[in-house]
């Protein structure tokens, strides 16, 4: 064991760390972060990349292993880019009161410190930590672990993100398509006799809303409708031009309990039966979420398993559930914090989401 690290300091030193997308290095955050578990005594320590699907830089994590893990605690080391309103360099920390600015601090590497310094406290037994990436974009990782051999033995997980603390146990899916047409295209003397990409989608789009809106009273106590959203209509050069093509962009968010597979291919179906020249291509079908046995967290959570909340933002956790581990979501700071400029932290419940990750790993030691 390292003696007990602060963790405000530390967390000042794991956002310093540039870790989006656009423009970070989640590898060089991961190797801090295998170095910072090997000081805490673990029996393993994997770090690993998992290629990006669009040939970016490959996402990274590392994992630690305590005995033969039955239980999983999770927070992801990425972050979104900075936003543009940013009123300080969101790099370099800033203290104001109670309040720890940076990006991340609340999303999640303000968890992955109250971890660290948790295990300098307590080493639990029959437990993984895996600090992973993508988790702003595409899962990649958290899809390569689901599959991977770390996932063996597995029964609960404890997925971080900004709840204050309390734990959520359910939240919607997040699921989004691309319909397109194409044609021939030519001068709009010809529109009668030429198809009509964008007049066609629209018809299709109508449709899509159609469901959507007889669908606003179905799903769970809480989370009525399929949240059906018309993004994007476009398509088409000038307006003397009859388009070549054309797409409509849809997403929606499914009900906890909701089979989005089955959703996917009624909606696949209905853009078939009014296009059926059109294509239909899956970009997300991320599942929605609900954990199915909140009782087996009270020995690790106490009183915060007792009171716990619905969320509405898409996790992980969905991930992990999907596979066979029942999970609940749970982390400090807040979610109207996390992506936004400015985002910050309270120092207090910083401190406190220590003392909750030790009581975690004393339960499991």
């Amino acid at each position: 064991m390292t003696p007990a690290a602060e963790p405000v300091a530390l967390l000042s030193e794991l956002v310093s760390f540039r870790t989006d997308r656009a423009d970070g290095d989640e590898r060089a955050l991961a190797v801090r972060l295998a170095e910072l578990l090997e000081q805490r005594g673990p029996d393993e320590v994997v770090l690993g990349d998992v290629a990006r699907a669009d040939g970016h830089r490959p996402a990274s994590w590392v994992y630690a292993r305590f005995g033969q893990p039955r239980l999983l605690v999770n927070a992801h080391l990425d972050t979104v880019p900075p936003n543009a309103d940013w009123s300080s360099d969101p790099f370099v920390p800033r203290i104001e009161g109670d309040r720890f600015y940076a990006l991340g601090a609340a999303d999640t590497k303000g968890a992955i410190a109250a971890i660290l310094t948790a295990l300098d406290d307590a080493r639990p037994v029959d437990t993984g930590i895996l600090f992973s990436g993508d988790e702003e974009f595409s899962s990649v990782v958290m899809r390569a672990f689901v599959g991977g051999p770390h996932r063996a033995g597995l029964e609960r997980a404890i997925v971080c993100e900004p709840t204050n603390l309390t734990v959520g146990v359910r939240h919607r899916g997040f699921t989004a398509f691309e319909v397109g047409m194409t044609g021939p295209g030519g001068h709009s003397s010809q529109a009668d006799t030429l198809p009509a990409p964008i007049a066609t989608l629209a018809r299709v789009a109508v449709a899509l809303d159609d469901w959507g809106r007889a669908r606003r009273e179905e799903g769970p106590l809480g989370f009525p409708g399929m949240c059906l959203n018309l993004a994007r209509l476009d398509g088409g050069v000038a307006f003397n031009v009859v388009p070549a093509a054309g797409r409509l962009l849809v997403s929606l968010r499914p009900p906890p309990g909701a089979d989005t597979h089955a959703i996917l291919a009624e909606l696949e179906a209905l853009v078939g039966a009014v296009a059926p020249e059109a294509t239909f291509e899956r970009l997300r079908d991320n599942a929605p979420f609900a954990t199915r046995d909140l009782g087996a967290f009270e020995p690790l959570l106490g009183a915060a398993a007792r009171a716990p909340i619905d969320l509405g933002f898409w996790t992980e956790a969905a991930m992990l559930g999907a596979s066979g581990i029942d999970a609940v979501v749970l982390g400090p700071g807040n979610i109207t914090q996390a992506h936004a400029p400015d985002e910050w932290v309270s120092i207090a419940e910083l401190h406190r989401a220590r003392e909750l990750f030790r009581a975690v790993f004393q339960a499991r030691g």
